[in-house]
């Protein structure tokens, strides 16, 4: 028996039954959402930390060649102005680095990784073998200890892609300016080729 009560509770219940299954599939996309970020690595961050590790493990013969003539100009100079090794007023080194990592990594970085001479590491190897050479793996793992800090390691290969070296260490990564640029990274390399 159909009255008129039960015409109204259907035409109210019809709209709020669809009204009802679309939050909860919001609520659910949103959760869903929500759950696949913790624990990852943002996909944009996770390249900027790579870019930044592939510009400090990769070295051609050529960069290697420019940061011995830039080191040694820079000592030089500091030799006339009887400056003994780095100096904070170093600026001919500091352009250098500036130019060749400050796309992906800060200035404060680049001059702690200048001063503990981690710059050289991938230029000497390349120098060692006489080859350019190039990060082929690398692997990130978020650091549960700080937001934005990642452990790595990585696998270093010449250009005729036999292995050269192991690295490993630690990134922390910072919003400078519109981009995301390493703030502090720390390095142990081990040589593997023969």
């Amino acid at each position: 028996m159909y009255t008129r009560k039960t015409d109204e509770k259907r035409n109210f219940v019809k709209p709020l039954r669809h009204v009802l299954t679309g939050v909860l599939a919001l609520a659910a996309a949103a959760a869903a959402i929500g759950c696949g970020k913790s624990g990852k690595i943002d996909s944009s961050t996770e390249q900027r930390t790579q870019l930044a590790l592939e510009q400090l493990l990769s070295c051609t013969l050529q960069q290697a060649e420019d940061f011995d003539a830039e080191f040694a100009l820079s000592s030089e100079e500091a030799m006339a102005n009887e400056e003994i090794g780095l100096t904070q007023d170093d600026g001919r080194l500091r352009e250098y680095f500036l130019e060749r990592f400050g796309d992906s990594m800060t200035d404060a970085c680049i001059e702690t990784l200048a001063a503990s001479r981690t710059f050289y590491k991938s230029a000497a190897l390349a120098k060692d073998l006489n080859s350019d050479i190039h990060v082929d793996e690398v692997e990130l793992t978020k650091s549960s200890d700080e937001p934005e800090c990642y452990q790595f390691s990585a696998v270093i290969k010449t250009s005729a892609g036999d292995p050269a070296a192991a690295a490993n260490g630690m990134i922390s990564m910072e919003k400078d300016g519109a981009e995301r640029k390493a703030s502090r990274i720390t390095l142990t390399m081990e040589e593997t080729h023969n």
